[in-house]
């Protein structure tokens, strides 16, 4: 293969190099734009053969997955996908038929993930009743998806969001659900400890679980730490493929653009600015996924 072949069938850096860059959209969105980057990159037929093509998806997938690390959707999709192609009958040598099957395989996978995010869409709007006041973080899509079933279902309830900075998702998140009609307190993230005596329970969503944390936007921990002191149960809503071991692929944390802390950082002074935290798991009382409602010891057990 010559150099510009090379470079021809790796256009994709700069959208992945977008995608690197994203700290506003949820895990689920990010997913949902590297799937639709591996399947227009199998659309482009930049590839003779199997061969070809699995070699190229792959370094498409390692360039998703290492851009976001802790996103394990995206570890899990563009793998689903590597995964089908490689078990494809070896008598099968039609590169056309291949791409139809695999092309095939990721619209059932589609529909699969919208059949998921609907069930953890329902229940998770069964932990909510009349009068609960529930407090969130950050701005996940499946959190607001159970909270817009809950409040179509007409369940009388209210929600505190806190504004999640840097990047203030928490607060358009808020507005968000302002907007369709569910009562909503914004709150400074300093101010957790106040609103969470208020609460009946957290609910949150996940980038990731492994063998024994959660992966969340920073503050998280916190929230787990004084939820637990004041005895508010803490769940978390996820589909299963956000399971992703240690062992598999490692946990990594980079610190951010100081300057979203603070402008023009004097000589003297580190800034960290950390966007996800590992919260232990052992701080969480129910976890919500596409096969039910689970308490944390049986989510372990049955998955982990």
């Amino acid at each position: 293969m010559s150099s510009n072949e090379e470079l021809n069938r790796e256009y994709w850096r700069e959208d992945v190099e977008r995608l690197r860059n994203d700290s506003v959209h949820s895990s689920m969105d990010l997913a949902d734009q590297a799937l639709d980057l591996i399947e227009d990159f199998i659309e482009r037929r930049l590839y003779r053969n199997r061969t070809e093509l699995l070699q190229s998806l792959s370094k498409l997938s390692n360039a998703l997955v290492r851009a976001k690390p802790l996103m394990a959707l995206i570890y899990s999709r563009s793998h689903k996908v590597i995964e089908f192609i490689e078990n494809i009958p070896k008598e099968e040598r039609n590169i056309e038929n291949i791409v139809k099957m695999t092309l095939q395989r990721i619209r059932e996978m589609r529909e699969e993930i919208k059949e998921k995010q609907q069930k953890i869409t329902r229940f998770g709007a069964r932990l909510i009743l009349d009068h609960h006041l529930v407090f969130t973080h950050s701005a996940s899509r499946v959190v607001e998806s159970i909270l817009l079933e809950a409040r179509r279902l007409k369940k009388r309830f209210r929600l505190i969001c806190t504004e999640s900075r840097p990047k203030l998702e928490g607060a358009a998140f808020a507005r968000r659900m302002a907007e369709a009609g569910i009562k909503t307190r914004l709150i400074p993230d300093a101010d957790i400890v106040r609103a969470l005596q208020d609460a009946h329970f957290v609910l949150t969503g996940t980038d990731r679980i492994t063998e024994n944390t959660f992966v969340n936007k920073t503050g998280t921990a916190a929230i787990a730490m004084v939820a637990n002191e004041l005895d508010k149960p803490f769940y978390i809503a996820a589909d299963l493929d956000k399971i992703l071991l240690k062992r598999t692929y490692p946990v990594r944390f980079h610190s951010q653009d100081p300057e979203e802390i603070i402008s023009n950082p004097p000589e003297n002074l580190t800034v960290s600015n950390v966007y996800f935290e590992e919260v232990p798991l052992e701080m969480l009382h129910k976890i919500i996924c596409e096969d039910g409602i689970f308490e944390r010891s049986e989510f372990i057990e049955r998955f982990l």
